[in-house]
């Protein structure tokens, strides 16, 4: 009696119709412009294959860890052409063979518009236009951004971390690091704090100051794990979030008043 295959959880979609699209998009420009001139056993047309494939496993996930039906069209399909046999003793078309692969990258084509067009009418307005509006600050955009576009998201994260921790360093002039930084520049309950955010008269400003200061050491939390570890993630919406926190804590230290003197 065969044995039973396994069912497999499900693998929800990790990328939001708006990054999606996104991606998409970049795939069918390098389509355009590279992979349609290639061969069809070529590294680069089979990675292109393969990265797209990813996409689309994070744009509509894994239905019992198998493909999506749209990620499975995409994979396997063809140029729709009749197959036809090399002569006997012979060799196929050159010819034959790349107009076969030109019309199936082609219908891959055709098939990641229509992708993109049904996930932009799932897209909210809100999350259609706000990852555009949004901008790094341009400190974390300068240590940071380069290697989220490369896929590096460890490092990314990690720089963004580093830069913060650098910044309140030099703003309260403290050459402390870690936790003892933190307390020492933001904290008030026994002391004036050297970073304030705001006036520390009332019990709800010294809550915010207090959950404030608790971002900062946790963003010392993030760092101190990136840099002990060996584990990688390949997760692109993460990354950007751990980004984004790191440029709110950058533009709260802009805007903070600063307590050189106690």
């Amino acid at each position: 009696m065969p044995a039973k295959k396994t069912r497999q959880d499900a693998i929800p979609p990790r990328l939001s119709p708006h990054q999606a699209t996104e991606l998409l998009r970049r795939q069918i420009e390098r389509l355009e412009q590279q992979i349609i001139y290639l061969s069809d056993n070529h590294p680069d047309a089979q990675a292109w294959v393969s990265i797209t494939t990813d996409i689309l496993n994070q744009a509509f996930g894994q239905q019992n860890g198998e493909m999506h039906s749209k990620t499975r069209d995409f994979v396997y399909a063809s140029s729709g052409l009749p197959s036809r046999a090399a002569p006997y003793g012979g060799r196929p078309n050159p010819d034959d063979i790349q107009r076969r692969y030109v019309l199936k990258q082609e219908k891959r084509k055709a098939l990641l518009k229509a992708y993109m067009e049904q996930l932009q009418d799932l897209a909210p307005p809100s999350a259609a236009t706000a990852p555009d509006r949004y901008v790094f600050h341009s400190e974390i955009n300068h240590v940071s951004s380069r290697l989220y576009r490369d896929g590096r998201y460890k490092q990314a994260a990690l720089e963004a971390c580093i830069r913060v921790i650098d910044q309140v360093k030099r703003v309260s002039g403290i050459s402390d690091d870690g936790d003892s930084l933190m307390n020492k520049a933001f904290g008030s309950d026994r002391q004036t704090p050297f970073i304030q955010f705001n006036g520390l008269t009332t019990q709800d400003e010294r809550d915010e100051q207090r959950g404030i200061m608790y971002l900062f050491k946790g963003i010392v939390g993030l760092r101190n794990s990136k840099v002990h570890s060996n584990r990688l993630f390949d997760d692109p919406i993460r990354a950007h979030e751990y980004l984004a926190l790191a440029s709110l804590l950058m533009r709260l230290l802009e805007i903070a008043h600063v307590n050189r003197k106690h």
